[in-house]
């Protein structure tokens, strides 16, 4: 195990990107549905193409009330982390990303991936690389199967890596792709950095009692606070209850996962969000975040023209976006870029 995060670190250094790190759990402010209606969400799925569905994965399914929605975000949470990561507020009284989203008039799927929250946790050796990608694959045919005849693809971090290698892959699968926390070149030695901090979930005390072999990994208690927030713009008792939490994972060995030269085959339209304080992946031989125009200049080099790539730096925010009081300026945007670039046709 110990050779693991040093394999992991590899892959994010061959392709550029940032696959591994956060997309924050639940605070301790709970989502309210407010004007939209949300039901439990459950679907079974096959961990390896062709394989019997045996598995099953847990999500909330939003609507906007007396809305019939056609257009659906699916929402990949980063790594360590829930679904949660959608319904946190970031500051008191401001709105979560799944509310802004049914807001907006779309429907939401948040969902906790293989291993994470309530999802089923398979032991790691019946993962493979692709594995995550076939789980979103087989949540996008679901939600096509119930009617909505565009989906839009947002992830966080690691959930972001997932969300663009399925554009890649598979471009007539989605319409469009959000990429938060990742979609630009990362700052490689604050990555490497990273990987100390990681450990066998079976190790991890607020872990222990799910009894996950060592294939899991999990972050230890502690470290987010430092890389993921910008302490000015954050509510002290969000940060609290992140570093209270977390969830274990399963990643790709392949060191070449997530490899940036597939980006071109991205034929959907492409919005890439970053905080300005994000240290995983402004500054050093990462991007220049300092501002919308430099981010945008350091990611146009990975798509090609048909992303029609737009890009968004948020001030005075880390590197999990949703649990800062500056989510909603992201969030408007987001949904902004929705209706223009999905909505209303590419």
């Amino acid at each position: 195990m110990a050779l693991r995060p040093r394999a992991l670190a590899a892959a994010a250094a061959a392709a550029l990107v940032l696959p591994l790190l956060v997309g924050p759990a639940t605070t301790a402010t709970a989502h309210r549905p407010g004007k939209a209606a949300c039901t439990p969400f459950t679907s079974p799925v096959a961990v390896t193409e062709g394989a019997r569905a045996d598995q099953r994965i847990s999500g909330t399914l939003c609507t906007p009330r007396g809305n019939l929605a056609t257009t659906v975000q699916l929402l990949l949470h980063g790594g360590t982390y829930d679904r949660g990561y959608w319904t946190v507020r970031g500051r008191t009284g401001g709105p979560s990303y799944m509310e802004a989203a049914t807001a907006a008039g779309h429907a939401a799927l948040a969902f906790d991936q293989l291993g994470s929250g309530t999802s089923s946790a398979p032991h790691s050796s019946r993962y493979t690389d692709t594995t995550h990608e076939l789980v979103t694959l087989q949540l996008i045919r679901t939600l096509r199967d119930r009617g909505y005849r565009k989906v839009v693809l947002v992830g966080h971090s690691f959930g972001a890596t997932v969300a663009r290698m399925v554009a890649a892959k598979h471009p007539d699968a989605v319409d469009g792709l959000i990429l938060t926390g990742e979609g630009a070149p990362p700052n490689l030695a604050s990555f490497e950095a990273m990987f100390g901090l990681y450990m066998p979930a079976g190790q991890h005390p607020l872990l222990a009692g799910r009894r996950l072999d060592d294939g899991y990994l999990a972050l230890r208690t502690g470290g987010k606070s430092d890389w993921f927030y910008h302490r000015a713009t954050t509510e002290p008792r969000v940060m609290l209850h992140d570093e209270l939490t977390t969830e274990p994972g399963v990643y790709p060995a392949d060191p070449a996962y997530g490899d940036v030269a597939l980006n071109r085959a991205i034929r959907l339209p492409v919005l890439v969000v970053v905080g300005q304080d994000d240290k995983l992946i402004c500054g050093g031989q990462g991007a220049d975040c300092t501002s919308t125009a430099t981010l945008k200049a350091a990611a146009a080099p990975l798509y090609g023209p048909r992303a029609k790539l737009e890009a968004l730096a948020v001030p005075a925010t880390g590197h999990s976006l949703n649990v800062h009081r500056t989510a909603p300026l992201w969030y408007a945007y987001a949904q902004d870029w929705t209706k223009r670039r999905v909505d209303g046709g590419r």
